[in-house]
């Protein structure tokens, strides 16, 4: 049975922003866009390809969905990503607005939909694996250029137990964090997805004479799965994801599979870029998204069942700020 909307006080029944956002949703084709935009943001040209709908078609939902204050686009290089809006508390019409948006979560897509929002992860992916098997060599310099991990990884370790038994790191890149989690961790569990940085922390483990640490290829597999890969299990005192996020196809969920692995009272600690506007990191480093609204990365974590435990921001050059935060299971 249709979830039953809350009606409106009779002062709200003229409410234009109230009747912008049942406008905006009498509509099959937006409601879908609102179902598709509630986890990830997705570029004119992919929200086009999922919808099998023509760019100026498309760019008139938006522009109602988004008068109506449901969806927020944001630069990315040349393009515009769209993302729904976090609903603002203090307006009247939110109880309307968290309803509507409840509903539509709780009907699953289409087989054919999330057949074709698969393939624009994938296509993500293969951009990123392109990327690292290219620059690998090239990958500290540049990313020097917005964040030395010398810089942020020292505080990401305060953030850390003094000792625990297991700890999972996703995406080490050459490694530099290994050693903090070796000395306070009996075993560490290193994860990525590029042969080409694994074998770089495979060499830095192997001379710095680490110990206890696993080294392993591929995707994370989801740990709320019960055929999930033994190599993960047990579950973990600590999830690592620094600087990551910000290189993953689907950051939301890949923020809930860091999660599906915590230990109950574990802790996820997660070092990542504030939104910013520089477009040439795309080309210099792979980056898939211009970082995170630290709101918006506290709803994934809610939504992944975490409480936001503790929080630090720290400028960098360029212009870039970093956020280090603690979510605990």
């Amino acid at each position: 049975m249709p979830r039953a909307l809350p009606l409106p006080h009779a002062d709200l029944a003229a409410d234009p922003d109230l009747l912008a956002i049942l406008r905006a949703c009498a509509d099959p084709v937006r409601l879908t866009i609102l179902r598709l935009l509630a986890e990830d943001a997705f570029g004119v040209q992919e929200l086009c390809r999922m919808l099998e709908l023509g760019q100026p078609n498309l760019s008139h939902h938006l522009k109602l969905l988004s008068e109506a204050g449901l969806v927020q686009a944001h630069r990315d290089g040349t393009q515009s990503f769209y993302r729904r809006a976090l609903v603002a508390a203090d307006r009247p019409e939110a109880a309307v607005q968290e309803s509507l948006l409840a509903a539509l979560d709780a009907e699953g897509l289409p087989a054919a939909l999330q057949r074709r929002r698969g393939q624009v992860f994938e296509a993500r992916a293969e951009r990123s694996r392109a990327f690292f098997a290219r620059h690998a060599d090239a990958f500290d310099r540049n990313r020097d250029l917005i964040a030395a991990p010398e810089h942020y990884l020292p505080v990401l370790a305060n953030l850390l137990p003094a000792r625990a038994e297991r700890a999972l790191e996703i995406g080490p890149g050459p490694g530099e964090f290994l050693g903090e989690l070796a000395e306070r961790f009996t075993e560490v569990v290193a994860l990525d997805t590029s042969p080409g940085m694994l074998e770089r922390a495979r060499r830095h483990c192997h001379e710095a004479g680490l110990t206890g640490v696993t080294l392993i290829g591929g995707e994370l597999p989801d740990g709320r799965d019960g055929l999930a890969d033994a190599r993960f299990a047990p579950r973990f005192d600590t999830v690592v994801c620094a600087m990551v996020l910000h290189h993953a196809p689907e950051p939301a969920a890949m923020l809930a599979r860091c999660a599906s692995w915590l230990r109950p009272g574990g802790g996820l600690l997660i070092a990542e870029l504030c939104p910013h506007t520089q477009d040439w990191v795309a080309d210099a480093c792979g980056d898939v998204w211009r970082g995170f609204d630290p709101d918006q990365l506290s709803r994934w974590a809610t939504d992944a069942g975490l409480t936001d435990d503790a929080r630090q921001f720290l400028a960098q050059r360029n212009g870039f700020r970093i956020q280090l935060r603690r979510f605990l299971a």
